[in-house]
């Protein structure tokens, strides 16, 4: 009895030590590593963030730790073959270590590899990866084709979890009429043709919701009937209840299918008693059936006189963009993920928020975010993204003195490229479609922005960074030719005269290294071993919060592979211009976040140009300086570069000019007879979209707002160069066009 009493304390005690240990780490001699969930659901563009916590348990020695994701790759195209960074720990110390996973396909074993000190420690299983750039078939620049065969572009949008995320999904989905899967596509009469199994013009059920499931359809026309008639794309489940409800809510009937699973999809009809009054509600019910055996494509309800179709719907939840295909070609699929983080742990940086396409949150969120997490989102607003706010009357305080618009109920602030939109209504469920859908267009809008950038094809027709890149075939040619002639011919008529054909022993290979050594020359006097570089883009500059935000392209053509890859701040988004869809070509890619992002192995490629859409967000003291003196405006230009024009709007929205103003010089600006008028106020992201992110810009007049220049300059100052010191600027091509805010009214 003493020795069980002493087991099963000892027992008791194992129990509480293993309850302290923290959940889900890993503990690898000295440093344990947890990985941390962000957010479960598909994104296609941007950076998508992996998070680790790195802790140190040793009291005496300090730790050098490296990550290193997927710990094996396998080859498939244009994908990612290893993510890394490396940080140092102190003792009794630890960090939060991010990994950003750029816009291609990671594909490997979803193991994390650990180093510390440099020897090989193991291995970690990271259990949510990030569903990145993946999924379905994938069509050029990694979007998922529809089932007609038309491009379509995926919406993410992040919501937060104090959120209702099943309304949020309803309002940006059911009632914007466009979303795959959902309730509305049961209303109006069967349009699935005849296609059987998931098919994105019918309701089915979320893929995250166990059941039971239901659906149900208001007609807006009531009348009695005798039959209802439901379409499905699949068999119905055994069990299917119907429920007739009439305009005054009263029940009028009910009826159960068979036990058994019908062996059928098309059309089901139930046939009952005329109804005793007209019928506004059909009702399906599916108990226990799990989402994937339920399609309802249209349920008819049929009358003694005519057949009605319903005119809404909602469900129990909806697979919006679970199955990856829109409603039809052009159609939209919206993603909702909802954050598994509290909004204290919210990330810092804003890459970490470059996948989505909006960030939807309440108010009390904003409060409760960290200044670093409120200065990321605002570099992500900056950057071309969206934040809707539920439950403010206004904009949040650092966007109050932005330029805003009132859309319906809300109201929506310009904050660089982007926009932030605030509902004043925190139930989601009572906006209406009319107060919704600008929101929902906004969306769409920068989701469409990433299937307007180049293709792999195509990107050196639209931002040429070297002009012929193609093999030299006639030199080529012309010299193998010589080769031939001289090896053979002339080689053995000389030799025969010369009575010395063995000297073909020692002539043949001279001739060959010749020939060799003429192909190289003939290369090196082409096209040099120096790499051309070109930089474009459009900057927002923030004068009064000294913030800069940058969109634009960045191109490489090296006649030998760069060995040190490419090295970008840790606040650039490097977008690579190719294919992420065919596995079977392309190359394979390794990133290092260690200092900076370097980009190692695969991006750059010998004779080949590499094309990139560059976004950053950033600290800049770059400004325009404005005076007035005596009734004349001055400018120094304080821009880092060569102004080759400048559009200038004072506060009465009169408009001046300037050609050619050296940097660190002061020059009288020109007025205009112009005045702008308030409809040709379009802001800079009617801008960026007009001119594009090469900064091909003509007039910077039409985007003008009060207190504010557009100017175009021969050097682009807020976008670095890839190669670093590699880099000649004789054969950098830059260019920049600013769009900037002043700090303080300007007075004629």
């Amino acid at each position: 009895m003493q020795h069980s009493h002493s087991l099963r304390l000892a027992l008791f005690a194992a129990c509480l030590f293993s309850l302290a240990l923290p959940a889900f780490a890993d503990r690898l001699g000295d440093v344990g590593i947890t990985p941390i969930t962000i957010a479960n659901g598909e994104t296609h563009h941007g950076y998508r963030e992996y998070r680790i916590l790195v802790e140190n348990h040793s009291g005496k020695s300090g730790h050098k730790v490296t990550l290193i994701y997927p710990e094996r790759s396998y080859a498939g195209g244009n994908s990612i073959s290893r993510l890394s960074r490396t940080v140092e720990l102190g003792p009794n110390s630890s960090a939060v270590v991010p990994l950003w996973q750029p816009p291609l396909p990671i594909n490997g074993n979803g193991q994390l590899r650990v180093l510390i000190d440099d020897d090989d420690a193991g291995t970690v299983n990271i259990p949510d990866p990030a569903q990145h750039f993946v999924g379905g078939r994938m069509g050029r620049r990694g979007y998922m084709y529809s089932y007609a065969g038309a491009p379509m572009t995926p919406t993410s949008i992040l919501v937060s979890r104090s959120l209702n995320f099943d309304e949020l999904s309803h309002l940006f989905n059911s009632r914007a009429g466009t979303a795959d899967y959902s309730a509305q596509m049961a209303t109006g009469p069967a349009d699935s043709m005849g296609r059987g199994g998931a098919v994105p013009t019918a309701w089915m059920p979320a893929t995250s919701v166990p059941g039971p499931h239901w659906l149900e359809l208001d007609y807006s026309q009531p009348e009695v009937a005798n039959s209802v008639r439901v379409y499905s794309t699949m068999p119905l489940p055994p069990g299917t209840q119907i429920f007739l409800k009439g305009a005054s809510g009263t029940n009028l009937f009910q009826t159960n299918l068979p036990p058994v699973r019908t062996r059928r999809s098309g059309a089901h009809n139930f046939s009952f008693p005329v109804t005793s009054e007209p019928v506004k509600t059909v009702r399906l019910e599916f108990s226990g059936t799990s989402y994937g055996n339920i399609s309802v494509d249209a349920v008819e309800l049929v009358g003694p006189s005519k057949s009605l179709w319903a005119s809404s719907a909602r469900a129990s939840s909806e697979a919006t963009g679970a199955y990856g295909s829109p409603a039809g070609p052009g159609g939209i699929t919206r993603s909702l993920l909802r954050a598994e983080l509290p909004m204290a742990e919210w990330s810092d940086s804003w890459l970490s928020y470059s996948a989505y396409d909006a960030v939807a949150l309440n108010a009390s969120d904003l409060k409760a975010l960290s200044p670093a997490a409120l200065n990321a989102i605002w570099g992500y607003l900056e950057c071309g993204g969206n934040l809707v706010v539920f439950g403010a009357s206004s904009v949040p305080e650092p966007w109050h003195s932005f330029p805003k618009t009132a859309i319906g109920n809300s109201e929506c602030a310009s904050v660089g490229f982007g926009r932030c939109i605030a509902f004043p209504e925190d139930n989601i469920s009572a906006l209406s479609e009319e107060d919704a859908k600008p929101m929902i267009n906004a969306v769409d809008l920068t989701a469409r922005y990433w299937q307007s950038l180049p293709e792999e094809e195509t990107a050196n027709q639209a931002f040429p960074v070297i002009e012929n890149y193609q093999v030299p075939v006639r030199g080529t040619i012309f010299i193998m030719l010589l080769f031939v002639i001289a090896i053979g011919p002339v080689n053995l008529i000389v030799l025969s005269r010369m009575n010395r054909r063995t000297w073909l022993l020692w002539t043949i290979p001279a001739i060959s290294l010749l020939t060799c050594l003429s192909v190289f020359a003939y290369s090196y006097l082409r096209e040099g071993v120096t790499p051309d570089t070109r930089i474009a883009g459009v900057t927002v500059l923030d004068q009064a919060n000294h913030r800069a935000a940058s969109v634009g392209y960045t191109a490489f053509y090296c006649p030998l592979t760069p060995s040190q890859g490419l090295f970008f701040g840790a606040d650039t988004e490097a977008t690579p211009l190719v294919n992420g869809w065919d596995y079977r070509s392309g190359t394979e890619r390794e990133i290092d976040w260690s200092q900076g992002q370097h980009l190692g192995r695969g991006w750059v490629s010998a004779r080949v140009p590499a094309h990139f859409e560059l976004r950053k967000a950033e600290t800049r003291r770059e400004r325009l300086e404005v005076e007035n003196q005596a009734g004349h405006l001055t400018v120094l230009n304080g821009l880092g570069a060569t102004i080759q024009s400048l559009w200038l709007a004072d506060n009465q929205s009169h408009i001046y000019t300037a050609n050619n103003v050296p940097a660190g010089q002061k020059i009288t600006l020109t007025p205009t007879s112009i005045v702008l008028k308030k409809k040709d106020r379009l802001g800079a992201r009617a801008m960026l979209d007009g001119c594009g992110p090469q900064a091909d810009l003509a007039d910077g007049t039409p985007f003008l707002q009060p207190n504010t220049y557009v100017a175009i300059l021969d050097a682009n100052p807020f976008l670095e160069n890839g190669l670093g010191p590699k880099a000649k600027s004789a054969r950098t091509k830059t260019h920049g066009v600013v769009y900037g805010t002043l700090d303080s009214p300007v007075t004629p």
